[in-house]
């Protein structure tokens, strides 16, 4: 616990004296705090004609926990870029030296970036579980089983991880913020792509390519499934998707690939 306080310290110094991260982290976090109360505001129009998703069901259980939670993840990119800027300005600024020199191991910066990804995490998750609760009590009329579905709060969660670890890699590996957050994209966009060949070309109800990384986080937070029919019955027109549980072994592997990936990086580079 010691040892790791002293990590989150240090880190803390270097995220606080930079000022673009304060910014995104307090962007960031706000917009999740404050998302109990915007989602109910915000009104998207088609043709003219306002979409009230609270009338549509959106905030009611079981469906709240789906749907907050995959809005939610695309704010995950401000934290990507906090992540990857982080530790490329080690490289920039000669600051990983002066690390090392002063006595941190290799092995104690690589847990001093895992801690503050890790802390993102479940800061993030506990503020988007009780905006789901919240929301939830807020608008369901009689709830009964109010923690059917909140396992996609624990898809959330490894979501995040995934896409923080795989961040901290791109970015030992590449050095570059700008260019590691390009690969980032670039991986996401070609595991979309192999996914589309692929069932367009099979028939199976499974695909190999829904456990690469980027699918297999992704399908732990599904698009929220619709029942269009229910909109002329004044019934919820969200439909509840099963919770793949598979999923989280995969994401939990491929935390550890991407982190002992880093530390090799990290550990055979020259600085």
């Amino acid at each position: 616990m010691k040892q790791m306080l002293r990590l989150l310290k240090i880190e803390w110094n270097k995220i606080y004296n930079y000022k673009t991260a304060r910014i995104f982290i307090i962007i960031y976090f706000a917009l999740l705090a404050s998302m109990g109360y915007l989602v109910t505001v915000i009104k998207p129009s088609i043709d003219n004609i306002s979409i009230d998703l609270a009338r549509l069901g959106a905030y009611i259980f079981p469906y709240v926990w789906n749907n907050i939670t995959y809005f939610a993840d695309f704010a995950s990119l401000f934290l990507g870029i906090i992540i990857i800027t982080n530790i490329t300005n080690e490289y920039s600024y000669r600051t990983i030296k002066q690390n090392l020199i002063d006595g941190l191991t290799k092995k104690e910066f690589l847990l001093s970036k895992l801690f503050v990804s890790l802390i993102f995490a479940v800061l993030s998750t506990i503020i988007v579980f009780f905006a789901c609760l919240g929301l939830g009590l807020a608008y369901t009329q009689n709830p009964v089983s109010i923690f059917n579905g909140a396992g996609f709060v624990l898809g959330y969660f490894l979501k995040l991880s995934v896409f923080f670890s795989l961040c901290t890699l791109l970015a030992f590996w590449i050095r570059r913020s700008g260019f590691a957050f390009i690969l980032v994209i670039l991986w996401r966009l070609g595991e979309i792509i192999i996914s589309g060949i692929e069932q367009i070309n099979s028939n199976s109800n499974f695909h190999i390519s829904n456990l690469l990384p980027g699918n297999a986080s992704a399908n732990l937070l599904p698009l929220p499934g619709l029942k269009l029919k229910n909109f002329l019955t004044g019934e919820s027109v969200f439909s509840l998707n099963n919770f793949q549980y598979e999923y989280c072994i995969a994401a939990i592997v491929y935390i550890v690939i991407f982190t002992v990936l880093s530390y090799r990086l990290l550990k055979k580079r020259d600085l």
